[in-house]
């Protein structure tokens, strides 16, 4: 019996260790992105020798893989809630938004260095699609949604247009701002940076029931800049 408690307090160790390094290697990654950041420095801020590290992930591919896993399993919640909406307020949809800007933002590291990514780890790039394959009908189901709710008035041939270009910016915007405007130290005004521009996009084809209450939503945070 006291063999059997060592054993279960030994992997509960490891399966905290484990956290611990995941949860480390995640901050240090979305700050500096992957390939600025080695393992002997992961290890460091863990606590750990890298041998210790080793033990749990024997390469950077296997940390971006297991990483990968904790972005999955959040996108998979939030692609299930918004499946699953059939609530029809402005501020449903607007919410939505939101969930996945900040989803993008606590792993700004993959959107932003995605590039990079896939040649430390290419094992990703076909989750990855498959992943962004599932998100791209969701935004579409979300479309669709507030078009049927008289939320906005899109004309057939502007759909997959609008479509492309929300999951563009919504997803993309910290690729953006990285490699088109320098910007390697991502802060929460750049989220709402992000926020602003998809809201841009819906402007033009806004009811005038939504159009208040979607701007409100979509740019009334503080920090952020009044809807125009």
């Amino acid at each position: 019996m006291k063999r059997a408690g060592n054993l279960d307090a030994k992997k509960a160790d490891r399966v905290g260790t484990r956290d611990r390094i995941l949860d480390a290697t995640l901050v240090l990654f979305n700050d500096r992105g992957p390939d600025r950041v080695t393992t002997a420095e992961i290890a460091r801020t863990v606590g750990i020798n890298e041998g210790n590290l080793y033990y749990h992930f024997k390469t950077k591919e296997a940390l971006l893989q297991a990483l990968f896993k904790r972005l999955e399993a959040d996108a998979t919640v939030f692609m299930e809630d918004a499946g699953s909406n059939t609530a029809t307020d402005p501020d449903v949809f607007s919410g939505f938004l939101r969930r996945w800007f900040s989803i993008v933002w606590d792993h700004r590291y993959i959107f932003r260095d995605l590039p990079g990514i896939i040649v430390i780890a290419p094992t990703l790039r076909e989750p990855i699609r498959v992943l962004s394959a599932a998100m791209r009908l969701v935004v579409d189901g979300a479309l669709r949604q507030m078009r049927d709710a008289k939320l906005i008035d899109v004309p057939d041939q502007d759909a997959p247009l609008l479509l492309a270009n929300v999951w563009i910016v919504s997803t993309y915007w910290a690729v953006y701002l990285s490699l088109q405007e320098g910007i390697e130290d991502l802060g929460q005004q750049h989220l709402d940076w992000g926020l602003k521009q998809v809201a841009s996009l819906f402007r033009p084809y806004l009811s005038d029931a939504a159009k208040s209450e979607l701007n409100a939503m979509l740019l009334g945070r503080p920090g952020m800049q009044k809807a125009v």
